[in-house]
């Protein structure tokens, strides 16, 4: 122990950083299972969700791994939300801290296993302390189930016929899978009106529309059509290409409609799509 302090004054004095001990918090799933651990973090930017996937530290050293799209809510207090904070809950990401402000943006990352990395609604990047964050909403309709929330912002549906579901989509780049909180049955003919333009990685020329870049590989969620490329699924299903088409598709399945781009590695992705879905 003597040892052990001689060392961290030693830092100390040499001005060497020592590591925090890490957060602990709880993943709330979509499908309704709660998992505990640390947040850990990896690699030289020291990052929690790596490819993809957010990962919890537990104690036999070994991490848990979770797709980012099957993380319903990052929990840091602990107990039930009230109903206010749950009726905040809209279609983007949602922070709550511990002084009781809110504030819809994007979650980045976690980091160093203390810090969040957060963008709000102006685009700007910042950092805080995870000491100071209540929850981190990634999946907002979701969350609502999770915590049977029964309020206002329920679940979209379609109506009539030609009736906008409601809202433009974000489909962020980054995410596997954008949830759009819209409920489809088979059979449904849906429209996608898409825009905007991505990158599907940090070199030069890498930007994609739609439609796709200018690659394929058998290894992309829908190897038929370019990377980068507007995708849209149904709950599990295969994947299936949207892209600049305006006519309605005939939807293959019955469930939560989602959507993302086609590509197998997201870590260096950046911008989103923004899309209008109507029932035709």
């Amino acid at each position: 122990m003597r040892r052990f302090l001689a060392t961290i004054a030693l830092a100390a004095c040499a001005g060497l950083p020592i590591m925090a001990a890490p957060e602990r918090a709880n993943f709330f799933l979509t499908n309704g299972e709660r998992k505990s651990g640390t947040v850990v973090a990896h690699g030289s930017q020291a990052e929690n969700l790596i490819n993809g996937y957010l990962n919890l530290g537990v104690d036999n050293g070994k991490d848990m791994t979770f797709p980012v799209d099957q993380v319903a809510v990052i929990d840091f207090v602990g107990g039930r939300p009230n109903q206010n904070e749950l009726g905040q809950l809209g279609n983007s990401h949602l922070l709550v801290m511990r002084d009781g402000s809110s504030q819809q943006g994007r979650f980045i990352n976690m980091v160093r296993g203390d810090t969040l990395v957060w963008e709000n609604q102006s685009g700007q990047q910042q950092q805080m302390a995870i000491r100071d964050v209540s929850r981190i909403y990634l999946n907002p309709q979701s969350a609502r189930t999770v915590f049977n929330y029964r309020g206002g912002n329920n679940p979209r549906t379609f109506g009539t016929t030609g009736q906008a579901a409601g809202t433009p989509v974000r489909v962020e780049a980054n995410r596997a899978w954008n949830d759009t909180g819209i409920t489809v049955n088979q059979g449904d003919r849906v429209a996608f009106q898409a825009s905007g333009e991505i990158l599907y990685g940090r070199s030069s020329g890498m930007t994609s529309t739609r439609d796709g870049g200018a690659d394929r590989g058998p290894n992309y969620p829908d190897p038929t059509v370019p990377v980068g490329a507007l995708l849209g699924k149904i709950g599990n299903s295969a994947p299936f290409a949207i892209g600049t088409q305006t006519q309605p598709l005939v939807m293959p399945a019955s469930g939560r409609l989602m959507l993302g781009v086609n590509d197998n590695e997201l870590g260096d992705n950046s911008g989103f799509f923004t899309v209008v879905i109507t029932r035709q």
